[in-house]
Formats: C-alpha cells, structure tokens, sequence
C-alpha cells in the first residue's frame, strides 16, 4: 500500500523580509519563521506515527523540518534525509543551495545528505528550471517517495516546487492553483498513475476540511489574499519565466 504523503511548505525565510529579496544566498528562517515552525509543531497529530522525515536541501526547509517535527525527532531519533530533487523550482541565489560540507558542519548528524552529491547547486541537468524539467523532477521525486516501505512520510519543499509535486501547474509552467502559504501542511494520498506507471496525488478528504477551516479562521483563503496583494500592486515575483 503506498505511503500518505505529508506535504509542508518551508516557513518564512529572510528572502521575504530583507531588502536583498530574492538575491540573499540560500537565507535562514526568520525569527517568525521559527514561530510558524512553532505553531504547526503543535497541531500536527502525526507526531508518533509518521516514519520518514524528508526535505529540500535548502536551509530553510531542513530548519522548517528540524523544528516543524523535533518531537518524532527527540522522541524517537527520526532522521532528515535532505532530498535535492525536492529545491525550489529557481535559479534565483534565495533558491540555489549550498556545499554539502557547509551544510554538513551547520547541520551535524540530524540530516543525512548522502542524497547530495557535490555540485548539486548548479541548476543542470534534473535540476534545470524548464518546464519539462521541473515536471520530469517532480516525477521522480513521486516515484521515489512511492516506493518507499514507510507508510507515512513528511516533506518539506517550497512555495512554487509544491505545485510541481502535486501536479498544479501547465506545460508552460504556470501554477494552476493559489500559493501555499508559509509552512502551510497539506496531506496527500497516492493514486494510480498514467499507462506508463507515473505515480499522482490526491489530497486527502481530511486535509481538504483542514485548510478550509484554517483559511476561514485566518479570514480568507489564499487565492483571496494573492488577489489582493495583486490589487495592491505587492504581486510575487514570478519564479520561471
């Protein structure tokens, strides 16, 4: 049976709030970032059972996931495993990572970056920002995860790369549904993929009830609140051209 897939957006990251932007290098979470961290920690009711701790090698996924998660990993010594197919889907400094032993000495034995190979923050080959290889990214991350023994897994990726995952987006690259919001957590179910075995999502009932209740609570969702930083003339920067 295949695993429920456990699908979070990192926290906010310096790139939202320093004048750098978008060219910051590979940015740390923000002290609300953490926060934010803090508050997902504390309603999700999956601690005991999930069995796979997964995220983008980028700081600010792998510190969303270190706190996000710290009590399956206090508790019961889970481990991160760093996954460069899970990077955001960008060129930009903000989304290019840094060297394996950099990261290695920030992180210590918590993560497990036997997945990144050095040169991995140049954007070649699977890791090009096309459409067609982003798509072909986000597939091999699905299969990957599909065919995992654990039956319950977390991943910590990025705003515009979870469209990808999840398959909302066009074959121009254009995201078909509104941005996640900041460590926004989503819970997806496997189902039968195409006539060449490609492994799709599905969002669970459970999850779709979930984030409904958190966007009325928070007052309104979040293609209502991307409406109207358009409105106001604060529209994200576009990721791929």
């Amino acid at each position: 049976m295949p695993p429920t897939l456990h699908l979070l957006r990192h926290a906010q990251g310096y790139h939202s709030t320093s004048p750098e932007g978008h060219s910051l290098h590979d940015p740390h979470l923000t002290p609300h970032g953490f926060s934010q961290c803090a508050s997902r920690r504390d309603v999700f009711p999956h601690h005991d059972s999930v069995e796979l701790l997964l995220a983008s090698p980028l700081r600010r996924a792998l510190q969303t996931c270190q706190t996000t998660f710290s009590p399956a990993i206090e508790t019961r010594q889970l481990k991160i495993i760093a996954l460069p197919y899970a990077e955001e889907a960008s060129a930009d400094p903000c989304d290019t990572g840094s060297e394996i032993e950099l990261l290695r000495g920030e992180f210590g034995d918590g993560v497990d970056f036997d997945h990144v190979k050095h040169g991995w923050t140049r954007h070649e080959g699977d890791f090009e920002i096309s459409p067609p290889a982003l798509a072909g990214r986000a597939r091999k991350l699905r299969a990957w995860i599909r065919a995992r023994d654990e039956r319950e897994i977390v991943l910590v990726s990025h705003g515009f790369f979870n469209h990808y995952i999840t398959g909302d987006v066009n074959e121009k690259g254009e995201q078909t549904t509104g941005w996640w919001r900041e460590a926004e957590w989503r819970s997806f179910e496997f189902v039968e993929g195409d006539d060449e075995g490609e492994a799709g999502l599905r969002e669970t009932e459970g999850s779709v009830r979930r984030r409904e209740e958190e966007e009325k609570a928070e007052g309104g969702s979040v293609e209502e609140k991307e409406r109207a930083r358009e409105d106001s003339g604060g529209k994200e920067k576009e990721r791929v051209k």
